[in-house]
């Protein structure tokens, strides 16, 4: 009898001792996948990367003409090919180059979509370029136009999978808009980030400062989770821990499909894009996403040393209702718009926040005022940092 006891004590410990090694032993290869991809200096692009991205431009088959696109191919952590999807704007496309002759080029704007995302923002190149912006965006691995079928969509598991293809499309732009390499090192060059795209350009900026990009300006930016606090302090950084062990382990969809017709015109909203490429509901959400989520955020919690000034906006509402409501319509029906203001001053020590009344998650697809308010701060904040 006594001896079962023992036996019944002792078996807890073995399995502690087990589940603690086998976590080590992934914790250890998550740390060297880590350093594999870990680059916080500027990294060279492969010339060849530019040379093919640039042979295989072709008129964007979602926006037509005159956007065009360019198929990117990087291989950060030598162990699988990433493909994503450099969208050109052409610098004078806009109504306002008919009026106008002889614009010089400004700067440089490249923009990041968010989550379930793609860039469609017609009206945002065309405000760029109207501002005297060469207009760029990407569309990252495992999304939109750089989406494959079968393809885990909109996936990752670490942010800094994402640095190589930034890298090409932040070099690729230069090349497209400054042909001159050593001049378009002096044009200044601004990042647009929204939501998750916000989160991923923060550290990007941050890592790579020695790239002294003028300025990063931040739509609803993905800080946070937008649970309550026991889930976000003490829920999910548990189930981030199991991640590490089984990050392919897929939680289903969550979420609802609310935000999707805030915009839709066939719903309740003005906007019409690819539903293939940016569904109502979300895609599958696995463990490995949540962590590499969590571990981003963590970075930005612990203060980041962004050196960039950065523009923070936000909406002066948030809603999560299960059922539709009309707060839908003009409130934040992703993030909670608290936790934007409450960590974007730990982003650097040139944060300026604003807030937009009435605002979308997407400042930039709310109704016609209050996205024109979004594109004045916007354009304000960079014309301010770029005549300094």
């Amino acid at each position: 009898m006594k001896k079962v006891k023992i036996i019944v004590m002792i078996i807890p410990l073995v399995l502690f001792f087990i589940a603690s090694a086998v976590y080590v032993y992934f914790a250890n290869a998550e740390a060297m996948h880590e350093v594999q991809m870990d680059c916080t200096s500027k990294i060279d692009v492969d010339p060849d990367i530019i040379e093919k991205a640039l042979s295989n431009v072709q008129t964007d088959m979602e926006l037509g003409e005159p956007f065009r696109t360019y198929p990117i191919e990087t291989n950060p952590d030598s162990q699988q090919v990433f493909r994503s999807t450099l969208i050109e704007y052409p610098f004078n496309s806009s109504p306002r180059a008919d009026s106008l002759d002889n614009v010089s080029l400004r700067g440089i704007v490249l923009y990041v979509h968010g989550f379930n995302d793609y860039f469609f923002q017609k009206e945002l190149a065309e405000k760029a370029d109207s501002a005297g912006f060469a207009f760029f965006a990407i569309d990252l691995h495992y999304c939109g136009r750089s989406y494959v079928s079968d393809e885990p969509r909109a996936d990752f598991r670490n942010i800094k999978e994402f640095y190589a293809e930034l890298d090409v499309a932040v070099e690729l732009s230069k090349k497209i808009a400054v042909d001159d390499y050593e001049e378009a090192e002096h044009v200044p060059f601004i990042i647009i980030g929204h939501s998750q795209g916000g989160l991923i350009s923060s550290l990007y900026v941050n890592d790579r400062s020695d790239e002294k990009f003028a300025a990063l300006v931040l739509n609803s930016p993905f800080l946070d989770m937008n649970f309550n606090w026991f889930m976000r302090k003490i829920g999910l950084p548990i189930i981030a821990d199991i991640a590490l062990i089984l990050p392919d382990f897929s939680v289903g969809s969550t979420g609802n499909p609310n935000y999707a017709y805030s915009l839709l015109k066939s719903e309740k909203g003005e906007w019409e894009y690819n539903e293939n490429l940016k569904s109502r509901s979300r895609p599958n959400q696995y463990l490995g996403w949540l962590r590499a989520i969590m571990n981003a955020q963590k970075r930005v919690h612990s203060k980041l040393k962004v050196k960039s000034p950065v523009l923070v906006m936000r909406g002066d509402c948030s809603t999560d209702e299960d059922e539709w409501t009309e707060d839908y319509m003009h409130c934040d029906g992703v993030l909670n718009v608290d936790h934007i203001g409450e960590w974007a001053p730990e982003l650097g020590e040139k944060v300026t926040t604003r807030v937009i009344q009435d605002g979308l998650h997407d400042l930039y697809l709310s109704r016609k005022d209050v996205r024109d308010k979004a594109y004045r701060e916007t354009f304000e904040f960079i014309d301010a940092q770029i005549k300094k």
